[in-house]
């Protein structure tokens, strides 16, 4: 029964014309006729039963799929589980529309006859919905041309709710579009309140309007636009009768319509003139216990005017009531009207000021409102920007507030927390350009005052201080300082810096076989997390070299992150080649902190709590000058940083014997300060020399890297939790790999030179000969025998023939024995067994005998027919072979036992000739080639792939290359990252080069994320020439990947080769001509991008601050990288060749650039001006980064302006780019030269080298914001009609309704207005006068109970007659 017709005999049928809004009436299009009635039939007994039933079963079904759907929201991030979740959910609607289904058809059958009284009772009784605005039986299949657009973005947020959306509902498809719209406004547009008489149901019109409220949702989720069926307008104004109804629910819905019904500015303009805004405000006033559903929906429709762009037609009274509820410390929804109060003051900082939401967001700021620090500060920033924008706030007032808890002389029950939140705005304006030039003002006014913090008597504040500082510096703390800093010890561990991105290249290739290659063997064999850090299963066997062949077997899937949080550079899929070429941002931000703060005297402040008789604040403030110094000597020109580095005052106090307790904490703090100076120069100089090598073209001999990885083995083996991170022992390692070296050739002579009676009674020790029980065995003593004697051949052939020791311990290694294969997987164990396992066979494999006595044993064959357990036609082949319940390789095994040791084992024969031959002999590859076809065993082939070596050209590399193009996507970015590594390690082109072509290989896999960890691979590779001209030989294709693809070809120009290659292809000038057009202003967004993260992010902790502000199914964020480093840029790189010199002298992009950089920096444009200026700014800096493209700077005299832009510029955010830029140009000492002339000074390493740093000389006029003048914004006035202007007892209720705002006025007020409403009960029923109190609401700021109060005070009946008046008030 349609929807009309179910009101035919309560609604005159004349009333639906009067009942319309003007608009409606005067419509060409006549209304649709309801379909005719279906005729009643009378339903069986059984047609009962079975409708009880289904009735029964549809609220289970909407029970469970309710619960599916809160968990869904719970496993959000979960995609394998959101996954399971989303097809239990399309059951459970399918299921649900089916059971639909089955009930309208008897609902309809049954119909109005008296003898199916039982069916109505039923339906009632389950709360099944009496009436449908289109039955289910007139169902039809949508024609294709009526399922216009897809559904809108703002309406489905997540990907789990756009397939919910897309759902077909019958009950939609039984009109044309345009037909149903038509008859959906005529039944929105009833008037309730004539509606409403004792013979209608009100509870049966409520639900029905609710109904087609519902099916307008579903119709505007899945048309893009409905203007093309219906006049959107009039879908509009039909809902303000829902909006303006008595039920709650009814105005619920009706904001939910609302909002999908705003696609673009336009529709919120006609909102505004429709006066939705007196609805929204009346909405956001109502009591929060009660109606939030409400509050809701309306606080999401002005979410959607902002995405929309509709800010410039949003009324000052919707402000005012959004930061009503903003001010509410206590209100559920304060977080979501501060975000948009933060939205408002980027989209329209003069309404947001007008309505009051600066005060509003300052106030929050020191409030500390959870996690909402960042979204204010980065408004508070984006207003300072600008001389435009900044002008709203007063100079010295609004951020001095912020900063004032730092220097409060009298202290209340909350200044601990007050103080918390000022660290942390202080920390993230400390963050930014604008913040950082803020705090320059006025003669440093500000850095000043928190300096002067450090010498208040509160101990508190100058902890919270001195930790913000720490922060700030981004200093590392060492592992040990809280001992050090409580005074249970008298120094702390000294690290190297973090290395320098260009650095990480060849150490993390050492360090792979290291740590993390440890740590994954834990998570492989299923141990706790914090046991991995110091895991000594790296198999470092030493003589041989068959560390890295054990300790790569030991990686997994689980191996991409530690539990200290550090992650392997090869499976972050950050490139790190040659970055020195790439201005390190943080750096150059952090110089001019630096700067700042040594200004501000932070270092004397900083000496007098040396002083202090608090242990802890003395020993922090010295780690503290300790590492300020260092910070200045790397990041400071060499004037700057000596005069830094003398502290005549702390020497002065060190030589002071009239205090013993004060001379005490001074020397104290320069032997600190002296032991971290030289522990830097230390690793500086092993740092230097490992660069030294690698430029030479030559890497780390494969010893070199197998002492490298016992070292950390070694360094790991020590208790949990006590082991520093792998970058932090690369001095150590690098420096004791001689001595390795030295210790492996005395082990060695020392074997030879071993007598009978010795060698014999060491063969006793071990117990093997005594025993089998391999638990009483001395595995100490075993190592040590396979490490010295028995690598002299005499000694092992004796073992092997006359004795039973070799044979007992390859006994116990074989699978069937279960001996070796049933031992729990603890670290112990795995440190026990599988590197005594390695270090046997590797002594096995240097002598010929030894190979022989391998093949003889059953060791490899049993190993082989354990592999071939897992074979799931094995039984098919051969009858005689049974399929195995538990086999050796399951996945229990692999992970509670040490049977994943034995890949381990055959990575240590790969390494050989006569080990692969031995494997060829006993059919194991060609059983690993079957287990690499196995779907379900990823844990199989990573256990394979990091175990073999890949040194010579064999087997392993064709396993490894049948992995990488074959499986699930995860196994094949796996293997792709673990082909990086191998690139990585090796010694010289030849072994390599094998990796690029597998590389190339990955390009086309239909996987992105593949492709893209193949392009950064290759990008990273591209820095040896060898590569470079070897990938171009390969002709990769790249178009299919897109943007993906860019930074490879963008390698490709660094040279003439690849140069020549791409302008073949008719890429170079057309990728020129869309940098020139677009692209730059995409460098500069992914370039600030790649920079927020990074300052974001400290050494301590590693966040994602956009993560929860992002679809995680497409976060691009999460794309880019966060380390600072500028990207790659396209004219940077043309540069770096005579042909792209050439190519861009003849195009003229560098004159136009340098022509629209001087035309337009000293004006104010608007926020695509400010972004085209960066944009070339960047250009220009990265061509003035080579050699080849300073001159192009020279001629055209442009560096001068850029420095003069620098000084002079007054949009701050311009002068940090400049910044950069000229950071850029001081990359060769030709451009620190030429910077020099011009007062700045550019900052060298020991080795003579470019950082690209450099400082103004003279920066107290640089680094300052000038003076600007406050301009005061006034709220808008209150328009009133003149009709209540000329009313006396009007303009009395408006008189006490504006002593209101006033607390103090306010009782008096409100009193006053309750007699009033006694007295005048009309008046509070008047359209203009509520009209009337609305604009005041809007004009003036009242607390949030006191609009509620008002508002409530009014009882107006919206019929279509009051909106007459209304629409006429303002026509007027």
């Amino acid at each position: 029964m349609s929807l009309a017709h179910s009101h035919a005999s309560t609604i005159p049928p004349s009333s639906h014309a009067s009942d319309k809004p003007p608009f409606l009436t005067d419509s060409a299009i006549p209304p649709a006729p309801p379909p005719p009635p279906l005729p009643s039939k009378a339903i069986s007994s059984e047609d009962q039963q079975n409708l009880e039933e289904w009735l029964m079963q549809l609220d289970r079904e909407k029970k469970m799929k309710l619960g599916v759907e809160n968990m869904l929201e719970v496993y959000l991030k979960d995609k394998k589980r959101t996954k399971d979740l989303e097809s239990q959910l399309e059951n459970y609607n399918a299921t649900i529309l089916s059971l639909t289904k089955r009930i309208d058809e008897l609902r309809l059958l049954a119909g109005n006859d008296s003898d199916n009284t039982n069916v109505i009772a039923l339906l009632r009784k389950h709360n099944y919905p009496m009436h449908r605005g289109f039955p289910a039986t007139a169902a039809k299949t949508k024609p294709p041309q009526q399922r216009v657009g897809k559904p809108r973005s703002n309406s489905s947020p997540s990907h789990r709710q756009k397939q919910q959306h897309n759902i077909s509902f019958p009950d939609d498809d039984a009109w044309p579009l345009g037909k149903r719209l038509r008859h959906i406004v005529e039944q929105l547009s009833m008037d309730e309140w004539k509606s409403a008489s004792p013979k209608t149901d009100g509870s049966a019109f409520k639900e029905s309007k609710m109904e087609t409220l519902d099916v307008l949702v579903r119709i505007l989720k899945n048309t893009a636009d409905i203007d093309v069926y219906h006049p959107k307008k009039n879908v509009i104004a039909c809902l303000r009768q829902c909006i303006a109804s008595p039920n709650r629910e009814l105005r619920v819905l009706g904001f939910r319509a609302l909002r999908h019904l705003v696609n673009e500015a336009f529709d919120v303009e006609v909102m505004m003139q429709l006066h939705m805004d007196i609805f929204i405000v009346r909405a956001m006033t109502r009591d929060s216990d009660y109606y939030e559903p409400e509050r809701e929906q309306a606080l999401k429709l002005i979410r959607t005017f902002l995405q929309v762009g509709g800010a410039q037609y949003l009324s000052q009274s919707i402000v005012r009531a959004v930061t009503a509820v903003a001010e509410q410390t206590d209100c559920r929804l304060r977080n979501v009207c501060l975000e948009t109060l933060s939205e408002l003051a980027v989209l329209d900082i003069a309404l947001t000021v007008r309505a009051g939401g600066l005060r509003v967001i300052l106030q929050a700021l020191l409030d500390g409102h959870l996690n909402m620090t960042e979204v204010l500060c980065y408004a508070l920033v984006y207003i300072l920007d600008t001389p435009e924008r900044r002008k709203y706030m007063r100079p010295g007032v609004e951020l001095e507030t912020l900063i004032a808890p730092f220097t409060e002389a009298s202290k209340g029950a909350t200044f601990e927390e007050r103080l918390k939140n000022s660290v942390k705005v202080v920390t993230f304006l400390l963050k930014t350009w604008a913040g950082i030039l803020y705090m320059c003002a006025n003669n440093m006014r500000a850095a000043r005052s928190i300096v002067l913090a450090l010498r208040t008597p509160e101990s508190e504040t100058k902890k919270m201080v001195l930790d913000m500082f720490v922060d700030i510096f981004r200093v590392q703390l060492p592992k040990d300082y809280d001992s050090y800093l409580n005074g249970r010890q008298h120094n702390v561990t000294m690290f190297p810096p973090e290395p320098k991105q260009s650095e990480v290249h060849g150490i993390h290739g050492m360090m792979m076989m290291g740590d993390d290659y440890i740590s994954s063997a834990a998570t492989m064999f299923g141990l706790p997390s914090d046991g991995t850090n110091g895991s000594g299963s790296s198999g470092s066997v030493g003589t041989t070299g068959a560390s890295a062949a054990g300790s790569n077997s030991l990686a997994s899937v689980g191996m991409l992150t530690r539990a200290d949080g550090y992650r392997p550079l090869w499976m972050t899929g950050v490139t790190s080649a040659n970055n020195r070429e790439r201005l390190n941002m943080l750096d150059q931000h952090l110089s001019v902190v630096l700067i700042i703060f040594i200004e501000a005297d932070i270092l004397s402040a900083l000496i007098d709590l040396v002083k202090s008789d608090d242990v802890y604040l003395s020993r922090k403030a010295t780690l503290l000058i300790g590492e300020i110094l260092q910070l200045s000597t790397r990041l400071l020109p060499m004037l700057m940083a000596s005069q830094v580095q003398s502290l005549p005052k702390l020497f002065a106090l060190a030589s002071n014997f009239d205090d013993e307790l004060v001379r005490h904490n001074a020397t104290a703090a320069l032997a600190h300060i002296d032991r971290l100076t030289r522990a830097r120069a230390r690793y500086a100089a092993v740092a230097s020399a490992t660069q030294r090598q690698q430029g030479l073209g030559f890497s780390m001999s494969s010893n070199a890297v197998a002492a490298a990885a016992m070292a950390a083995a070694v360094a790991a083996a020590g208790p949990v939790g006590h082991t520093a991170l792998p970058s932090r022992r690369i001095g150590s390692m690098l420096i004791n790999s001689s001595n390795q070296e030295k210790v492996h050739e005395v082990k060695l002579k020392m074997g030879y030179a071993i007598d009978d009676a010795h060698f014999r009674q060491l063969l006793m020790d071990t117990q093997v000969l005594s025993t089998k029980d391999y638990t009483k065995w001395s595995w100490d003593n075993i190592t040590e025998l396979l490490q010295g004697p028995l690598l002299n051949p005499k000694r092992l052939d004796e073992a092997m023939r006359s004795r039973k020791f070799i044979k007992r311990l390859l006994a116990f290694y074989r699978p069937f024995k279960h001996q070796f294969s049933d031992i729990h997987c603890t670290r112990a164990n795995v440190i026990r067994y599988v590197k005594t396992g390695c270090t046997l066979l590797s002594t096995l494999l240097s002598h010929s005998d030894g190979v022989r006595y391998l093949e003889e044993n059953r060791l490899l064959a049993e190993i082989a027919e354990a592999l071939g357990e897992l074979d799931p036609l094995r039984h098919l082949r051969d009858p005689n072979n049974v399929q195995v319940a538990d086999p050796i390789f399951s996945k229990e095994r692999m992970v509670n036992t040490l049977t994943s040791g034995y890949f381990t084992l055959l990575g240590v024969l790969t390494k050989q000739k006569d080990g692969s031959r031995a494997m060829e002999k006993f059919s194991l590859f060609s059983s690993l080639y079957q287990v690499s076809e196995l779907r379900n065993r990823d844990d199989l082939k990573i256990a394979m792939i990091t175990s073999m070596d890949y040194a010579m050209d064999g087997h392993p590399r064709v396993l490894l290359s049948k992995i990488m193009t074959s499986g699930y996507n995860p196994i094949r970015l796996f293997a792709t990252k673990l082909v990086g590594h191998i690139m990585r390690r090796g010694d010289d082109h030849a072994s390599t080069d094998w990796t690029i072509r597998l590389l190339v290989t990955q390009l086309y896999d239909t996987h992105l994320e593949v492709a893209q960890m193949a392009v950064q691979l290759l990008d990273e590779a591209c820095h040896q020439r060898h590569h470079l001209e070897l990938l171009v030989k390969c002709r990769p294709s790249l178009g299919h990947l897109g943007e993906v693809g860019h930074p490879l070809l963008l390698r490709f120009l660094s040279t003439s080769t690849g140069f020549r290659y791409l302008d073949d292809l008719d890429y170079v000038e057309k990728e020129m001509d869309e940098w020139f057009e677009f692209r730059n202003q995409q460098y500069v967004i992914q370039l600030e991008l790649s920079l927020a993260r990074a300052l974001a992010n400290s050494p301590c902790k590693k966040i994602n601050p956009f993560e929860e502000r992002v679809d995680s199914e497409f976060d691009f964020e999460q794309l880019q990288p966060g380390d600072g480093l500028s990207p790659p840029h396209f004219y940077g790189e043309l540069t770096k060749t005579e042909e792209g010199c050439t190519l861009l002298r003849e195009k003229g992009h560098f004159r136009q650039f340098t022509q629209f950089l001087r035309d337009h920096w000293d004006k104010v444009y608007d926020v695509q001006t400010v972004q085209q200026l960066k944009a070339v700014l960047w250009a220009i800096g990265n061509i003035g980064s080579t050699r080849n493209g300073l001159p192009f700077l020279e001629e055209e005299e442009i560096v001068k302006d850029i420095v003069f832009m620098a000084e002079h510029c007054e949009i701050l955010s311009l002068k940090g780019t400049c910044f950069y830029v000229l950071g850029l140009i001081g990359k060769t000492h030709q451009g620190i030269e030429l910077l020099g002339e011009l007062g700045w000074e550019g900052v060298v390493d020991s080795d003579g080298l470019p950082e690209g740093l450099c400082v103004p000389l003279s920066f107290h006029d640089i680094l300052s914001i000038g003076k600007w003048e406050y301009t005061p914004t006034l709220s808008d006035p209150p328009k009133l009609p003149k009709s209540i202007t000329e009313d006396t007892i009007s303009t009395d209720i408006l008189r006490n309704i504006g002593d209101m705002s006033n607390h103090i006025l306010a009782n008096e007020a409100s009193k006053n207005l309750a007699k009033l409403r006694q007295l005048h009960v009309d008046h509070f029923k008047s359209v203009p006068l509520f009209y009337s109190v609305c604009q005041l609401l809007g004009s003036y700021h009242f607390r949030s109970s006191v609009r509620k109060y008002i508002l409530e005070a009014f009882d107006i009946r919206f019929s279509h007659e009051a909106f007459d008046a209304l629409d006429n008030l303002t026509s007027d």
